[in-house]
């Protein structure tokens, strides 16, 4: 769901390229010199990932945490009312990505970053698996694709961009009874966290705790946290091994992690928990750095994200078919809602051509759309929308909603 409104958010990780040829040390010149304004290159990384073997490239997960210019700031000095959400959203590579098989897995609005060493509040996550590193700079040689990056540099202020291998995750059981559910006004949350652990744990001084490294600490948190998230309906969403930082602010990291709550009311009982707290003291021992999030997603394509195309929000089907699954048109029958507001497979029945206080239930009528996006919207003209995503709509702006 949404796929189409949110893909400008999710390629930061691209825009920093002009130009790039095979492999080797010119490449990793030409690279620098079309570097975009919201982070580094890191040339070592880049030359890794251009010099691996054809045989040993494979999959790959690059992970963007982004914060948006409060304007557009165009690096030719244009003048231009834009806000940075909307002159990314003029980005949009959607058929670029499809061209080269790449997909987006993972988008995240951020509602609040809940730690973060140097003060940046990140307004969205994004997760792009590529079918390899070849492909990867195929897509960046693309000169059409090239001329789009102006867009992006001006609409983001910063990003991490960040190569990453997709660990397995245990699954895990559900609880008979979820004491906090997702309603429309408090839907499913999703808590990630970007990794750096210490070689040895860093206790307190006069601390009787043995020398471990940091990740035994932290495990050694989790263990105290797990009994209460799980009661909670807490799970893991994703977890990801870090290869480096393909664009950043000279920082490493070691893994990037998405947990998923039933509300965020579970989420804050998990936090108040006075075990889960006593074992916080083994996590700041265990951590060099990190940054935490939580926020609601829009896609996720992650094992227990729900329906594979959106679990950001709850999805009540009414009297007249909205809310209903659908991957097209046809799905919806002789429903009222008989349109799939959607992409991919992964949509809903809505109705189209819906005006104020037409939509049934939980859902609002969003219309009026600028043209600034109108091409990126999996509607056209209006459709009854979930409430609890509409402020995506509003926030730009990008439409009118109820």
């Amino acid at each position: 769901m949404y796929r189409n409104l949110v893909i400008p958010a999710v390629c930061a990780c691209l825009s920093s390229v002009a130009a790039c040829g095979s492999s080797g040390d010119g490449d990793v010149a030409a690279l620098r010199g079309g570097e975009a304004r919201f982070g580094t290159l890191n040339e070592a990384q880049a030359r890794r990932m251009l010099e691996t073997p054809p045989e040993e490239d494979g999959p790959f997960w690059m992970i963007n945490l982004i914060k948006y210019r409060e304007k557009a700031d165009y690096a030719d000095g244009r003048e231009t009312e834009l806000t940075g959400r909307e002159a990314d959203a003029l980005y949009a590579p959607q058929e670029f990505l499809e061209a080269i098989g790449a997909v987006i897995e993972f988008v995240g609005d951020v509602d609040d970053t809940l730690i973060s060493p140097d003060g940046v509040e990140w307004e969205q996550i994004a997760i792009v698996r590529y079918p390899s590193r070849a492909k990867f700079f195929e897509l960046v040689r693309n000169e059409e694709f090239q001329a789009r990056a102006i867009h992006k540099d001006a609409g983001v202020e910063k990003s991490l961009v960040i190569v990453s291998e997709l660990e397995e995750t245990q699954a895990l059981p559900e609880p008979s009874v979820i004491p906090n559910p997702p309603t429309a006004s408090d839907p499913p949350a999703l808590v990630t966290h970007l990794l750096r652990y210490r070689e040895v744990a860093m206790y307190p001084p006069g601390s009787d705790e043995p020398a471990r490294s940091g990740r035994d600490a932290m495990a050694l948190y989790e263990a105290a946290a797990a009994g209460v998230a799980l009661e909670q309906g807490g799970a893991p969403v994703a977890r990801f091994a870090i290869e480096g930082v393909y664009i950043g602010d000279g920082r490493v990291w070691d893994e990037f992690r998405i947990n998923r709550f039933p509300s965020r009311a579970a989420f804050d009982v998990v936090a108040a928990d006075p075990t889960r707290q006593a074992g916080e003291f083994h996590r700041i021992a265990a951590l060099e750095d990190t940054y935490s999030t939580a926020g609601t997603s829009i896609i996720n394509r992650f094992a227990g994200g729900g329906d594979g195309g959106s679990d950001g929000a709850v999805l009540e089907v009414t009297d007249n078919g909205t809310g209903t699954l659908c991957a097209t048109d046809a799905d919806c029958g002789a429903l009222t809602a008989n349109r799939c507001v959607g992409a991919d497979g992964a949509g809903f029945c809505s109705v189209q051509g819906c005006s104020a206080g037409t939509c049934e239930g939980s859902y609002v009528c969003c219309r009026d759309c600028a043209d600034f996006a109108a091409d990126l919207l999996p509607f056209q003209g209006s459709a009854c929308v979930p409430g609890a995503l509409s402020a995506q709509l509003t926030d730009a702006p990008a439409c009118t909603c109820d």
